[in-house]
């Protein structure tokens, strides 16, 4: 098995020959046979060119934007009210046909918190088939045992009352509740 190892050696000028000359690194091989002490016959040395350096100018030029010849089309437009209203009766519709299927049979167990998040991403897929352009969904499920106890749940968000809006649905059998909200936020 022979190991390379490389070395890197710059060769010294004697005198400065300006800077459009180019100094030149070397590279040394060197086998795990040879003595560190002496120089072998099988190293070789290669000539690599080393870049120059060069000054920068310190003023910055203007960019020029160059637009394309439909201008219209490619710029993005910002719209600050929806083209299309959210349908919370759609939505709302949507979520009770998913959560009455899946939950109809369920009883309550601890397994209910993967039940939870597969039902949060099957109403977000299906509500996102309605095709919202523009429309952030961020769903909530939250499932719980029916006992002799009361569950109280709240959310605070900052939105415009005039495109953003939400939609719930409660589901109850015989062992389980389930509260399901959706959000639906505008993105301007």
């Amino acid at each position: 098995m022979t190991v390379t190892i490389i070395y890197l050696h710059k060769k010294e000028e004697k005198h400065w020959k300006g800077p459009q000359e180019k100094s030149k690194t070397t590279i040394r091989r060197k086998t795990s046979k040879e003595d560190g002490q002496r120089k072998s016959s099988t190293s070789s040395k290669i000539p690599i060119p080393r870049r120059c350096t060069s000054t920068w100018a310190t003023t910055k030029e203007p960019r020029v934007q160059k637009f394309p010849s439909n201008r219209d089309e490619q710029l993005i437009h910002y719209q600050t009210i929806p083209e299309r209203r959210f349908s919370t009766d759609r939505a709302r519709e949507i979520i009770k046909r998913i959560v009455d299927e899946r939950l109809e049979t369920v009883e309550y167990s601890c397994s209910c918190s993967v039940i939870s998040k597969e039902l949060s991403d099957s109403i977000k897929t299906a509500v996102k088939k309605l095709l919202y352009d523009r429309y952030k969904l961020v769903c909530y499920v939250a499932i719980g045992q029916l006992k002799d106890s009361e569950v109280n749940c709240s959310s605070r968000a900052i939105w415009s009352p005039t495109s953003d809006t939400f939609t719930e649905y409660i589901y109850k059998n015989r062992s389980l509740f389930a509260v399901c909200i959706l959000f639906a936020v505008y993105k301007e």
